[in-house]
């Protein structure tokens, strides 16, 4: 009878575990999810994807050229002032404003009207290797494109957003980001 009991407790137990787990999401659920939610907001919002970047390098307003290395979606609305280049370590500040379209009730935000503008340094053209040294590496994908003052519009998966928004998996589509280079403000 006690042989038994254990082998019953035994099962139960694996069978409450192994059910428990099936309800769990895998990373290739989310990738998925995303997937479809971006194309969605690029429906929704009546976007393209350009196969290729611009060869005059003049967006429409509804173009956004995907990053092949960074899958980032961008959109050069103003190129500012291109004469000087990027340093590698020089500080960047970007205003932005955007939204989380993937969750029911889209949640807005924005640090247009901050005191503090959100700063990160520059590390080169953002890839496997330089993401890792970006808090938002989404932010710094048209870095090596624009110049000071610089406007764009970006669509940034989830590996590629801030640290909360690869936790949530959750993209994000900034409609407002303008960049000031350190090295020309003086």
């Amino acid at each position: 009878m006690k042989r038994f009991q254990t082998i019953f407790i035994l099962l139960s137990t694996l069978l409450l575990i192994t059910s428990s787990c099936k309800d769990r999401k895998t990373y290739a659920d989310y990738l998925k999810d995303e997937s479809k939610a971006i194309d969605l907001f690029l429906k929704k919002n009546d976007l393209s994807i350009l196969e290729s970047f611009p060869k005059n390098g003049i967006f429409n307003q509804n173009d956004f050229y995907e990053d092949p290395e960074t899958g980032v979606y961008y959109n050069i609305v103003d190129y500012g002032d291109t004469t000087k280049n990027l340093q590698i370590a020089e500080k960047v500040y970007a205003r932005f404003s955007g939204v989380y379209f993937m969750v029911d009730d889209s949640v807005k935000f924005s640090n247009l009207t901050s005191t503090m503008p959100f700063e990160m340094e520059f590390y080169g053209p953002v890839n496997t290797t330089t993401k890792n040294y970006y808090t938002i590496p989404g932010l710094a994908v048209p870095l090596t494109r624009v110049g000071h003052n610089g406007v764009v519009k970006l669509i940034v998966p989830f590996n590629m957003g801030s640290a909360n928004d690869r936790q949530q998996y959750q993209p994000t589509y900034y409609d407002y980001v303008t960049y000031r280079f350190e090295n020309h403000i003086r």
